[in-house]
């Protein structure tokens, strides 16, 4: 029996993260079981969130994670930290006598407590609203005016609603306007499209060195002249080879020693992080770790199919994914002006073979579509019991290099 683990980014009206919902599912053989969500909630938490740490797959923000009947009558909810957990009651989830007791007991202890995917047609008749601290409405599965009557019958309650699904920029400020607190989806993602003229000098300087780190013949000596021209860049780059990440028993203080020991391939993907960090300025953080996470999930991916040859440019198709929302123009602009291999250009653009499936894979994975990332690592030849592990490999490091280098 095999676990997938997913997470996806839950952000404030200011667009800074508050916290993340950790997505799973259960995979028993060749397919996917509704009926044991008991066994896949405990195993998520007992397994996952303990061994990885809730401040690691969260980073330190609030962790959603849906409680099912019979997980809120026993004592799961206690393993879990409450200064970080956020206890989602599933929407099938009855408010009887029992479950509220228990419910204000958890409450008591100092959780919160959130209800997922309420709607308006007979939502006055749950008693677990008068609990929650949060209720998580389908903003596409929901009407305007059904939208409009939840937030006007809670808005003077002191309860937070999240509009869940939102995947346009439009959408989200529609929720934003209507009165909605949180907001959970892709909405960041997408780019918000703006004329050539108009892109910020800066950033035109940086897709240049873009350009420059994709061409295959940049050599240790170009790399070290792109740096020099970027004091921030150099210091960047010697705050990184002297973090904890390298854990070197002496301080690296020149451009040179610091390219020689992490070599032309390593040194190519920190400036791609960097540069992206920079580029990103004003918009969230989490575009940067979304892309990190996706190197090095792909990265290793590449490796486990039999082409660790080519396991950077699987790293870079990972890393230039969300460059159409961070400088303002559409995906296919971009690539067709970095000088990268044809494979990742046909990937990002929706392509199909190898490149393209195991791009599709990462992307069904964040998204916590089960099926479709079952169908790709069967075709791929993947095992299962690997993908949760590799994933949370690439948070994980995330978690360690980002601080050394936005």
């Amino acid at each position: 029996m095999d676990i997938y683990v997913a997470r996806q980014p839950i952000f404030d009206e200011n667009v800074n993260l508050f916290g993340y919902e950790i997505l799973y599912r259960m995979k028993e053989e060749d397919n996917f079981c509704g009926e044991s969500g008991d066994e896949a909630s405990l195993s998520v938490i007992k397994n996952t969130i303990l061994v990885i740490g809730t401040d690691k797959i969260a980073e330190g923000k609030k962790a959603f994670i849906n409680f099912t009947r019979n997980l809120l009558l026993d004592d799961s909810a206690y393993l879990l930290p409450k200064e970080l957990a956020v206890i989602e009651i599933l929407e099938d989830v009855t408010g009887d006598d029992e479950v509220i007791s228990r419910c204000k007991e958890i409450k008591r202890r100092g959780y919160t407590l959130a209800l997922d995917d309420v709607v308006y047609d007979g939502f006055d008749h749950n008693p677990l609203l008068e609990l929650v601290d949060i209720i998580k409405v389908d903003y596409r599965g929901t009407t305007p005016g059904e939208r409009k009557k939840i937030v006007d019958r809670f808005k003077q309650t002191g309860i937070k609603l999240l509009a869940e699904k939102t995947e346009t920029v439009e959408e989200f400020e529609e929720a934003k306007k209507l009165g909605f607190s949180y907001f959970q989806g892709y909405f960041f993602s997408k780019p918000t499209i703006i004329s050539r003229k108009d892109i910020p000098v800066s950033k035109i300087n940086y897709l240049r060195i873009l350009q420059e780190l994709s061409n295959k013949d940049v050599s240790i000596e170009k790399l070290e002249e792109i740096l020099e021209k970027d004091p921030s860049l150099t210091f960047k780059l010697l705050k990184y080879i002297n973090s904890s990440f390298f854990s070197l028993r002496y301080e690296v203080t020149s451009i040179k020693h610091a390219l020689a020991l992490l070599g032309e391939s390593e040194i190519r993907k920190w400036a791609f992080l960097v540069v992206l960090g920079k580029l990103s300025k004003g918009l969230p953080d989490e575009l940067v770790k979304i892309s990190l996470v996706r190197a090095r999930f792909c990265e290793t991916i590449a490796t486990k199919i039999g082409l660790a040859d080519k396991k950077t440019e699987f790293f870079l198709m990972g890393m230039i994914s969300t460059t159409d929302a961070l400088i303002g123009r559409p995906l296919e602009e971009i690539v067709e002006e970095l000088p990268v291999a044809n494979n990742i250009k046909n990937a990002l653009l929706g392509q199909k073979g190898i490149y393209g499936m195991v791009y599709s894979l990462i992307l069904c994975y964040e998204k916590g579509n089960w099926e479709e990332v079952n169908r790709l690592s069967n075709k791929l030849r993947l095992s299962n019991r690997e993908l949760p592990h590799i994933y949370t490999e690439a948070i994980r490091n995330v978690a360690e290099i980002v601080d050394s280098v936005m």
